[in-house]
């Protein structure tokens, strides 16, 4: 099982991506920005974004650059404290699954 307890936190994700691998599994956690679109707002227009944190995970050998795009599986999770563990608990889900 996968337990990042005391090994990241969010002030760590604000500044850098943290990656790992877990029996066959690869993963990476990262801030990234999503767009927000306001209900009734009009495409065109410049959209608001929010942070979130981004679960990606793919088979081993291969590290994130080299692994091509349709063998990752990705998952967006609140930029906080709950989003990060909401973010390993579903690591571990995809994992007892086999979806990597």
């Amino acid at each position: 099982m996968i337990d990042l307890h005391g090994d990241i936190s969010i002030p760590f994700l604000k500044k850098s991506r943290f990656t790992g691998s877990y029996q066959g599994m690869r993963y990476q956690l990262e801030k990234a920005e999503r767009p927000v679109q306001a209900p009734g707002e009009a495409g065109g227009q410049e959209q608001e974004t929010e942070s979130v944190i981004r679960a990606v995970i793919w088979p081993e050998p291969f590290n994130y650059e080299t692994t091509p795009d349709e063998k990752k599986h990705s998952q967006d999770f609140p930029f906080s404290l709950d989003g990060l563990w909401s973010a390993v608990d579903w690591l571990n889900e995809e994992h007892e699954a086999g979806h990597y």
